[in-house]
């Protein structure tokens, strides 16, 4: 096992922490951590406030050297020029791991990069670990450790490492409400000590994570990286949103986690190359997660679509060649199947197979048509466009759930018709989207990454 992970697993579940700068007034980050903690039910809390005999509750210590119990982790939300004296102090008092949530540091400049520098050396030297400065933390829902918003309290197998802390935190929350499941989440920030590729290399290893969704601005140890993406990806699917490859990006980068973005061309030989799963925002990242995390991959990228209004079926079908998604010809059995059950006038058996106004009286012919396109051998996945309310999303759920293939359900509906119905679709395990494009991108993605694990 890798050094990294033994460094790692006992910070991401710790069983005691520190939270220095702890406070009970409200508006204060001090007394939003409290209360994220409290509300998780992290066991031993030690709140760090010289000004404060308790905190919530909670006995508060002046330093984190006269808390009496051993301390595994730290959480630092203090003014930047407290934060060194910090470091040293908890180095001083044995803790292993130490989160920084507070900015004014690498970002700002030169003057911050060498503070950055002084307090990995104290950690290193002290046997410690540093996330951040300019993070949010770690989300870690079987550890009882949350971000700012508060996502679910359940864990999943859905792994993320974002030098953003902010889009961390939303994507968490996010998708939590959409059915998702985490195992860790960590904001890396400025990474003075530990960075993106030391957790690259963690949840690689890590039993519990099965994906990993990632936001990145530039990296360190670029060898490294490559060697570690390309080992990964074989087992375990990476979504990556990279940013900071023009000139305005890589300067946005530098300003906002310090980060080296690096070349454009560069970075994608070398995500091509390791199979890695790219996305280019915050929705694409939800849209292809939900696919990856609901659903089987593909054998191969071969598409049956199946749609009521015939329109969206053909700027469908066209969307999906231009992906590199073939929309093969069915067989003349499967065309006879469908012919005996929708309308003669309007229609079309083939693929895309086009169920005309027919299907919006009689959404019947959905189950038909779905489990037939689900037998055949030249479909590797279904992309199914029809409309909303609770039976159309029975018949949908009762017809797939023996189809192993990947299934993904677009409307052509008013966006509050989408949200209305998400949750049971969720709760189906079937990915829904407000627009076929989107269902056609993740569909995509699944599949090209699979011809990435067979190759």
């Amino acid at each position: 096992m890798a050094k990294i992970f033994e460094e790692l697993e006992p910070i991401f579940h710790p069983r005691s922490m520190a939270l220095i700068g702890a406070s009970d007034k409200p508006g204060k980050v001090g007394r939003m951590f409290m209360d994220r903690f409290l509300d998780t039910g992290f066991q031993t809390l030690y709140p760090v406030n010289p000004g404060a005999n308790e905190v919530l509750g909670l006995k508060a210590y002046p330093s984190v050297k006269d808390i009496p119990g051993p301390v595994d982790l730290a959480f630092v939300v203090l003014p930047p020029k407290a934060v060194l004296e910090t470091v040293r102090d908890c180095v001083s008092k044995g803790v292993k791991g130490i989160i920084i949530n507070s900015a004014g540091f690498g970002e700002t400049g030169e003057g911050g990069k060498e503070v950055e520098r002084e307090m990995a050396r104290i950690a290193r030297e002290g046997g410690a670990r540093i996330i951040g400065p300019n993070c949010v933390g770690i989300y870690c829902p079987s550890s009882k450790l949350t971000f700012p918003m508060g996502p679910g309290k359940d864990s999943g197998s859905v792994g993320v490492v974002s030098q953003s802390g902010s889009l961390a935190d939303h994507l968490t929350l996010i998708a939590t409400h959409n059915g998702i499941k985490f195992s860790k989440a960590v904001s890396c920030g400025n990474e003075c000590d530990l960075n993106a590729v030391d957790f690259f290399e963690y949840l690689g290893e890590d039993p519990e994570t099965e994906i990993i969704v990632s936001y990145l601005e530039g990296i360190k140890d670029g060898r490294k990286f490559n060697h570690l993406i390309r080992a990964i990806s074989k087992r375990k699917p990476i979504i990556l949103w990279k940013c900071g490859e023009g000139e305005a990006g890589i300067r946005a980068a530098a300003s906002h986690t310090g980060a080296l973005a690096g070349a454009a061309p560069v970075w994608k030989g070398v995500l091509n190359g390791a199979g890695i799963v790219r996305v280019n925002s915050l929705e694409e990242i939800l849209d292809t997660l939900y696919a990856f995390y609901f659903q089987p991959l593909p054998k191969r990228n071969r598409i049956g679509i199946i749609s009521g209004p015939g329109g969206p079926a053909v700027g469908t079908t066209d969307a999906c060649l231009s992906m590199g998604l073939e929309v093969p010809r069915l067989s003349e059995e499967t065309k006879e199947k469908i012919r005996k059950v929708i309308p003669p006038a309007g229609t079309s058996f083939e693929n895309p197979v086009d169920l005309s106004l027919a299907s919006i009286v009689d959404k019947r012919i959905f189950s038909e048509v779905i489990r037939t396109l689900g037998r055949e051998e030249s479909i590797d996945m279904l992309l199914i466009i029809g409309i909303g309310g609770k039976e159309f999303h029975e018949i949908i759920a009762a017809t797939t759930k023996d189809i192993d293939k990947p299934v993904a359900v677009s409307f052509i509906m008013p966006l509050e018709t989408v949200v209305e119905d998400s949750k049971m679709y969720i709760e189906s395990g079937i990915p829904l989207y407000s627009d076929p494009l989107r269902a056609a991108k993740a569909l995509a993605k699944m599949a090209h990454y699979s011809e990435f694990r067979q190759g």
